[in-house]
């Protein structure tokens, strides 16, 4: 599919937490208390501009560029049966402490770009966090909207209750849906209120972990890689 957006959503956002850093650097008098409560946005601007700068590489892979195989495999992933979708989530992997994905999402976001950054809360590369925004065009404007909850998936644990339950976990619905739930952790950034958030926003966090099973999938045996855009 090619790209309909002259922007990258996903720049900006990184664009933006670095100029919150280097305020913070330059001894921005900013209140902490209002920096706590400056909102999704600048919290996720935050985060991967930190990773960038501490943690790096950070990757972005953009549909449309370089990497189109794995944002068709994936949506076939998530939009196909729920056994297959299950068995892939339980391979997702990432070496990287971030990796942003930014596509064009379908049905009630459609004319919008979602931003899906994956995170590595911790050192092991199977259990992942995602976090969520949609960007507009409006006239010359770019607008920025992020999901005030995150998902966090255990890939480890899923893959071990499939194996618990056997086939089942392939077939039954039910199974499929209370594995996956055991496994994952719906999460309210601190100061946010969560109460309308739409289940297209959750399922843009599954549709993230789809592709970084597909990712890590086609590469096997890669480490971190450099920071890029694709």
């Amino acid at each position: 599919m090619e790209q309909e957006h002259e922007i990258s959503f996903a720049e900006l956002i990184v664009r933006r937490g670095a100029e919150l850093l280097e305020a913070a650097s330059d001894g921005d008098d900013t209140d902490p208390d209002e920096a706590a409560d400056a909102g999704p946005v600048d919290a996720m601007a935050r985060l991967l501009a930190t990773v960038a700068i501490t943690d790096g590489p950070l990757v972005i892979h953009m549909e449309g560029g370089g990497h189109t195989d794995i944002f068709e495999e994936a949506a076939g992933i998530t939009v196909g049966g729920p056994g297959d979708k299950v068995t892939t989530l339980a391979e997702a992997r990432q070496p990287e402490r971030a990796v942003v994905f930014e596509f064009d999402p379908v049905g009630q976001l459609a004319g919008s770009r979602a931003v899906v950054a994956v995170v590595r809360p911790e050192d092991r590369h199977d259990l992942l966090e995602a976090y969520v925004a949609v960007g507009r065009l409006r006239g010359n404007a770019a607008e920025l909207t992020v999901a005030p909850v995150t998902v966090r998936l255990d890939a480890r644990a899923l893959g071990h209750t499939l194996d618990l339950i056997g086939p089942v976990g392939r077939t039954s619905v039910n199974a499929i849906g209370a594995a996956m739930a055991h496994a994952s952790q719906t999460r309210v950034l601190p100061g946010q209120d969560a109460s309308d958030v739409p289940p297209v926003v959750i399922d843009l966090c599954w549709h993230a972990f789809c592709l970084s099973a597909v990712r890590a999938r086609r590469t096997p045996d890669a480490g971190p890689v450099s920071p890029t855009i694709h």
